[in-house]
């Protein structure tokens, strides 16, 4: 008889092994680098995979329980902006160009900053609270990008083609901004989303808000069972900001 527990399953397959996370906020913690070889002789390349170590997460989004305290996952180092590094990068380069002034952004300014002179990971290694989400579309989560697949070949893409890709994207850095949102208060804008609706439709509108998931304890007042002293909408009534209607319609209070 040979060894079952040996045997490969067909069951149960996935596109790319990202980990059970979906969307966390965590200290990086480092990026150590190894080389990777592929493929033989003449056709032999060389790569830097990346391993970023995460510490002190706070978990948001899981597709089953995670209770640690770490969590790493790996990326091979691009300078294309079409790939899983490159998307990842652009997404931190977007939120750290927003603290800069539209002069330092121009190149034509005497006030430029180059890109060596801008925020990088060496700035917040170790140092910041970073938000991170796996773009795949998935309950509300950005679309994943289209990114170039080997494997996706047909008669008309015989070398691949580009297929939509999960990917991890940075939505929030400590201290600079949130993905379309610099300058949102997190607690404005949950009271913005109250206004006019029920408990239902706020907690599905301010629960796919990223800008809402970067503030750990207003996101954990949201989810409060409605019959809850803290849940957010009640601490909203109960401090005269905002009254509710018969039919459950919460109305902000004109000062």
């Amino acid at each position: 008889m040979p060894n079952e527990s040996a045997i490969p399953s067909t069951r149960g397959l996935i596109d790319y092994d990202v980990g059970p996370l979906r969307r966390f906020t965590s200290i990086l913690d480092g990026m150590p680098k190894e080389a990777q070889t592929y493929g033989e002789g003449q056709n032999a390349r060389t790569s830097q995979r990346i391993t970023f170590n995460h510490k002190d997460i706070e978990v948001l989004e899981a597709i089953e329980p995670y209770h640690f305290p770490t969590f790493t996952f790996q990326l091979t180092e691009s300078n294309r902006k079409k790939s899983r590094y490159g998307v990842m990068a652009e997404s931190f380069n977007v939120i750290a160009d927003s603290q800069y002034t539209p002069e330092q952004l121009d190149p034509s300014n005497p006030a430029f900053l180059k890109d060596s002179d801008r925020m990088s990971w060496k700035d917040v290694l170790g140092k910041v609270r970073i938000g991170w989400v796996l773009a795949d579309g998935e309950d509300g989560r950005p679309e994943p990008p289209m990114l170039f697949d080997g494997r996706a070949t047909d008669a008309a893409n015989p070398k691949g083609q580009d297929v939509p890709t999960p990917a991890w994207k940075i939505y929030s850095i400590e201290g600079v901004g949130v993905a379309g949102g610099q300058g949102v208060n997190p607690t404005e804008l949950a009271m913005a989303l109250l206004e006019g609706k029920t408990l239902a439709q706020f907690n599905k509108d301010a629960l796919a808000s990223d800008i809402i998931k970067t503030d750990g304890a207003l996101l954990q007042s949201i989810a409060q069972p409605p019959t809850a002293a803290n849940n957010f909408a009640n601490t909203m009534v109960v401090s005269g900001k905002f009254t509710k209607d018969d039919q459950g319609v919460f109305h902000k209070v004109e000062a």
